[in-house]
């Protein structure tokens, strides 16, 4: 039960953020992989080239309710770091970010950044002259070229291109020319030559196809990406070598008349390329077909030499030694060394899955990026460091010292920096891809319960970003460790609660001073949490090493963990949008919480005042979510894979599993409704929708179907006699909850797709956290102290709050005059009335 299976997505570009077929995985701390992690990513490959194509953009939302975006990033942004390259003199590294079209430049001594450039649409590659003056950004999307003075971090120039979509970027040895890829229909592509002094194309060359020849996905972060044919530009500037994967060939061309040179046959699917320093000799790696490294003599036009391989190359990266006498090449986990004479494979280097390798400026030393990033010795062929952190891919070696750098674009968006001094190598440290503060890919979103501020947990910046909801901004980032996956608002809004589950910690949040003021270790991977009513207790899951159940006493700075049980085996789902975490669920009144044992197909139930567990009950297939009935006594789970409802019942003390419900394919969601008449069960295969469970006979009453995706979270309004859910398309869909009679009062779409979303009832106003828009959608059912519902805050609504006034009564009984959800109308909820007057 440990680890992600691998998984074959989609080859279809549009689709790379839909849901990856079912599967589930022990939450468990990354090999030696770069593939190793939650949600790992997921790799495509074709022979034919295509052309770029990216998510489009969804409709427009409805004007009524009312849709606002709130995006959680602050500029400058840099989002999507899709290469990275150094200054000649070493002082400087520039990263190219694909989805905010921006370069950021970094001092490779304070590895700090220092200034961001705005480039075209969709940059994907960057290159520096020899002479240090230009950057160089291709951008696919506006079929144009950015340069980029250097000595002053600011565009020279925008040059439009022949063709479309410009993709890869060279730069010739005498820094007068930048040699661009175009991939164009992908079959008809070209290459465009600028003039760097007169900054614009000079010459437009035919070429066969290039463009992407596959895509990345990691399904947690929202990340994806192309995979993208290569070609290289010798050492004289004088010849362009393009492997032609779809046609098994290598295309020699001229750099400076443009025309073909040599059309030289091959094996199967020639794919990466590099060309030694003096410029005499290329070797290009086979990947898909038969294993091979061809070996090509370019003073005279031919291939030297074509060596099988037993074991198949990945990764789509080749070098060649600085004494043209060997290649090194990338097989599943290794890094091997093959003689260009004999064709021999004279050394196997664990390295475990190879992100990119690159040749330390003396030639002394191969980089190889991953998880455990290596430091190979060439002369003899030998591994001398490991340097573990975190997985990252392409790679650049510095110019002038034993240094390199690294971006871990899969599962986050940061930089690392390495020394790879040999045996003294050492992790220099890391950041992230783009200037601070950043708010990248919500993951999941909490608000107060008087709906004046919420809380966004974002992934991959590893902070959350508090929202004033009076004011729809971002009011403050906090950091609170990697990858922040749940949070919680206390219901007397004083705190917030943030699992880090790569930091191992429970972050708490003081919200008066937005400012972390404990952080307590919890090994391994929290990935749940629920506060109690009261507002004093937090409870944590966590999924990996032993799973257990933190009980935690929140007091600020004091705030402890009082005791740990045993959760059994949590782990993750990855058939629902973004994967899903073994739940939890607490009773309305606190007393009790329940825990999905997920591989272990039973259902925990806790005491929450003495700890301990009260009940242990077999339900279905790998229970994923839990719903109470409001009197806390009887429990219904949703089974992932056992396409079920397990029905749990408290029967004079005893814990029992008193019925089951077949027939919902793959369900997810579950609420209850205030006379707990009624089970609102949402699931995630086949007829998507919502299924309305009678809860006396056990029997489905109602199919709502959904017109877009399925249900990914909800939320039951007892006082409106709605559910709120959203679907992993971007869409609302509200629902007039009446059992058998419950019909879709309204779609609203919204800006994006949405793991996570949260209700307050007090400002009847819905937030969904949006991954790759990097932000959140706030839906207003109505207006924040219109008590009456007419639109305006008036003094009707004035009249109804005094009449109120005092303790509301318990649920589900209707309290509208509680504005900030305290459970009193009081002088608190007067004020928030006069503040949203009109």
């Amino acid at each position: 039960m440990t680890g992600h299976p691998s998984t074959v997505l989609p080859t279809v570009l549009g689709l790379c953020l839909a849901a990856v077929p079912a599967y589930a995985g022990r939450d468990t701390a990354p090999a030696a992989s770069v593939a190793a992690d939650a949600g790992a990513s997921q790799v495509t490959t074709w022979r034919q080239p295509r052309p770029v194509i990216r998510p489009g953009d969804t409709a427009a939302p409805l004007p009524d309710p009312t849709l606002t975006h709130i995006t959680v990033n602050h500029d400058p942004e840099g989002d999507m770091p899709r290469n990275v390259v150094y200054t000649p003199d070493g002082s400087e590294i520039a990263i190219v970010h694909r989805d905010t079209d921006t370069v950021t430049f970094f001092d490779t001594d304070t590895l700090a950044p220092t200034h961001t450039v705005t480039v075209g649409d969709f940059p994907v590659d960057v290159a520096v002259s020899p002479d240090g003056n230009w950057a160089v950004v291709p951008n696919v999307l506006d079929n144009t070229v950015s340069i980029i003075d250097v000595s002053t971090h600011t565009l020279a120039a925008t040059v439009p291109v022949t063709g479309e979509q410009p993709y890869r970027v060279a730069v010739s040895p005498d820094s007068a020319f930048a040699l661009v890829g175009v991939i164009n229909d992908a079959t008809n592509s070209a290459f465009s030559v600028i003039d760097l002094a007169l900054q614009e194309e000079i010459r437009s060359i035919p070429t066969t196809g290039q463009g992407v020849i596959g895509w990345f996905a990691t399904t947690e972060g929202g990340i994806w990406g192309n995979i993208l044919s290569q070609f290289a530009l010798s050492a004289d500037g004088a010849t362009i070598v393009l492997p032609d994967r779809a046609n098994d060939r290598v295309m020699l061309y001229d750099m400076a008349t443009g025309g073909l040179l040599a059309e030289l046959p091959t094996v199967e699917g020639p794919t990466a390329v590099d060309i030694s320093a003096d410029g005499t000799t290329a070797v290009v790696s086979h990947e898909g077909g038969i294993p091979t490294i061809t070996e090509i003599d370019l003073p005279a036009q031919k291939i030297s030499g074509q060596f099988s391989l037993p074991d198949s190359l990945t990764a789509q990266v080749i070098r060649i030694t600085p004494d043209k006498a060997f290649a090194m090449a990338a097989i599943s986990n290794n890094m091997i060394f093959v003689d260009l004479e004999s064709g021999a494979t004279t050394a196997t280097v664990s390295t475990g899955s190879v992100g990119d390798i690159e040749i330390s400026y003396d030639g002394v030393y191969a980089f190889v990026s991953n998880y455990n990033a290596r430091v190979i010795k060439i002369a003899s062929q030998s591994l001398v460091d490991t340097i573990p952190f975190a997985a990252c891919v392409d790679a650049a070696a510095s110019p002038t010292e034993l240094r390199a750098v690294a971006l871990n674009n899969r599962f986050r968006e940061n930089v690392h920096f390495y020394n790879i001094n040999g045996s003294a190598g050492y992790l220099e440290g890391y950041a992230g891809s783009g200037a601070p503060p950043e708010g990248d890919a919500p993951l999941a979103i909490d608000v107060s319960a008087d709906g004046t501020l919420a809380v966004v947990a974002n992934v991959l910046s590893e902070n959350v970003s508090i929202l004033d909801l009076t004011t729809d901004t971002v009011r403050s980032y906090v950091d609170v460790g990697d990858r922040p996956k749940d949070v919680r608002i206390t219901p007397d809004g004083a705190y917030a609660v943030v699992c880090a589950m790569d930091a191992n910690a429970a972050v708490i949040i003081d919200l008066a001073t937005d400012t972390v003021v404990k952080s307590l270790t919890i090994n391994d991977r929290p990935g749940r949490v629920r506060i109690s009513p009261d507002s004093q207790y937090a409870y944590v899951l966590n999924v990996a090493g032993t799973d257990r159940i933190s009980f935690i006493l929140l007091d600020g700075a004091d705030s402890k963990i009082l005791a740990q049980e045993s959760a059994g085996q949590t782990g993750v789902a990855y058939g629902y949008y973004q994967g899903e975490t073994s739940g939890i669920e607490l009773s309305d009144d606190g007393a009790t919480l329940a825990v999905c044992d997920s591989f272990n197909d039973f259902l925990r139930i806790f005491d929450t005042a003495s700890h301990k567990l009260v009940g242990q009950v077999a339900v279905g297939d790998f229970p994923i979510r839990a719903g109470f009935a409001p009197d806390g006594n009887r429990i219904y789970v949703t089974n992932a894979f056992g396409d079920s409802v397990s029905v749990v019942e408290n029967l004079s003390g005893s814990w029992k599993n008193v019925g089951t419900v077949y027939g919902i394919d793959m369900p997810l969601t579950v609420d209850v409704d205030a006379a707990a008449e009624y089970v609102y069960v949402g699931n995630a295969q086949s007829t998507t929708g919502i299924r309305v469970i009678d809860a006396e006979g056990l029997n489905i009453v109602k199919t709502i179907p959904f017109a877009d995706g399925y249900p990914r979270d909800s939320h039951y309004a007892p006082a409106e006699s709605r559910l709120y859910t959203v679907s992993y398309t971007g869409q609302v869909v509200i629902i007039d909850a009446a059992g058998p009679a419950s019909v879709i009062a309204d779609t609203i779409p919204m800006t994006g797709a949405t793991p996570d979303m949260a209700y307050s009832q007090a400002a009847k106003t819905l937030l969904a956290a949006l991954v790759v828009e990097d932000g959140a959608d706030i839906v207003r059912m109505g207006k924040l102290g219109d008590i009456t519902g007419d639109g305006v805050v008036d003094v009707l609504d004035l009249l109804e709050l005094l009449a109120q006034w005092g303790p509301c009564p318990p649920p589900p009984d209707d309290c509208p005059a509680d504005l900030n959800g305290d459970g009193i109308v009081d002088v608190l909820d007067l004020l928030i009335l006069l503040a949203n007057w009109g």
